[in-house]
């Protein structure tokens, strides 16, 4: 495969990520929890009133309006000014997405508050309930991820192995069209970078895996065993898709570099690699999310109560702008989010605060390894 196709193929999946970032974004009211619409605890019945639904319908237009508009504009980029240009817009275009969404969902907000003090709804009391059943599917052990040492071990054993033919001078850095724009005269140090990267890649996603394996299971206490059965469902899927997605990136970022470095790949085809990991990822969570839904209380699941106008317990006054999370009385660190699929972290932890300074650290230290080579 020669670099033109090889550039192609990375920019097209660089041209999906907005694709797939517009479908998680727009769907995300849609996925959520009955009991959370915008950030803002309801009755279920309010997930099927006729003007909230609207509201629903009305933020994923308007989503799914922008991000198809990012996607034409990144096509016209392409075709009028080259690839670099595109995938520089394909990039700033993630940014937005998000960033427009959350603008939407702060406007939709205010509205379900207004509408839920005009309505007077009220929880009577903080029900909540647990359930204990070994019969539930339970999420990958964490020892699943011992499979990121072992890729590491192969690395290292592939660098010291293929030392003797490695280039004298070796690429070590592309641009976002797989173009080589730096390189480095030939050392053993090298041999570490593609295990360095590897040992982040691993960390991030071992983390994902505990926020599975520990956050905090909201169980309905109208329906404890159904919905303790359907979260049980989710969160196993949740962890085979980390592990997917940290396989696939610790080989293509890590091992793939290594073979490139050592000159028996074309460089080139890390990028290509990497970005396969990014695009698994997106639409592993996104498959999640229209799936299953969160906590397994999709929208198609007639049973889930839709004429249910009580409301277990109200937690908004520990929310901030429907997404930040700070409760000093709870001890959980990681909890499910209230808009959309998957978790978030109580920021009144300091563990929390702890781990946001270490991987600040983490990534600073990379980067001044990186400058020194």
């Amino acid at each position: 495969m020669n670099d033109n196709a090889m550039a192609i193929i990375t920019m097209a999946m660089w041209l999906l990520l907005p694709v797939l970032a517009t479908v998680s974004v727009a769907a995300a009211p849609w996925t959520t929890d009955r009991h959370e619409l915008f950030g803002v605890t309801v009755p279920r019945a309010a997930f099927d009133d006729t003007s909230l639904a609207g509201l629903r319908r009305y933020y994923s237009l308007a989503v799914g309006c922008f991000g198809g508009l990012s996607a034409l504009t990144g096509f016209g980029v392409w075709r009028g000014f080259g690839l670099t240009a595109a995938l520089w817009s394909a990039a700033i275009s993630l940014v937005l997405i998000t960033a427009f969404g959350f603008v939407w969902l702060q406007r939709c907000r205010r509205e379900v508050i207004a509408v839920k003090a005009e309505r007077g709804w009220k929880a009577v009391g903080d029900r909540r309930v647990a359930v204990i059943d070994d019969s539930l599917p339970k999420p990958l052990p964490l020892w699943c991820d011992l499979a990121y040492i072992a890729i590491i071990a192969a690395t290292v054993i592939v660098g010291y192995a293929g030392y003797a033919g490695m280039p004298q001078y070796v690429p070590i850095h592309m641009n976002m069209v797989s173009a080589v724009d730096v390189w480095v005269g030939k050392s053993p140090w090298l041999i570490w970078l593609a295990p360095v990267f590897e040992l982040v890649i691993a960390i991030v996603i071992t983390v994902v895996h505990v926020a599975v394996l520990r956050a905090k299971r909201p169980v309905d206490p109208l329906q404890p065993q159904r919905s303790a059965w359907r979260h049980a469902v989710t969160s196993r899927a949740w962890s085979v898709c980390a592990l997917l997605v940290g396989v696939a990136a610790t080989l293509g970022v890590g091992l793939t570099l290594q073979l490139g470095l050592l000159g028996l790949v074309p460089l080139d085809a890390v990028g290509a690699a990497g970005m396969f990991a990014v695009v698994l990822a997106f639409a592993g969570c996104t498959v999640i999310a229209m799936f299953y839904g969160w906590n397994g209380f999709h929208p198609t699941n007639a049973e889930n109560g839709a004429d249910d106008e009580t409301m277990p317990r109200d937690d908004d006054r520990y929310w901030y702008a429907g997404g930040f999370y700070f409760n000093p009385g709870d001890s959980a660190v990681w909890v499910p989010k209230r808009f959309g699929t998957g978790w978030t972290v109580n920021l009144a932890r300091p563990s929390v605060w702890f781990g946001i300074v270490a991987f600040l650290a983490l990534l600073a230290v990379g980067a001044f390894v990186l400058a020194m080579l």
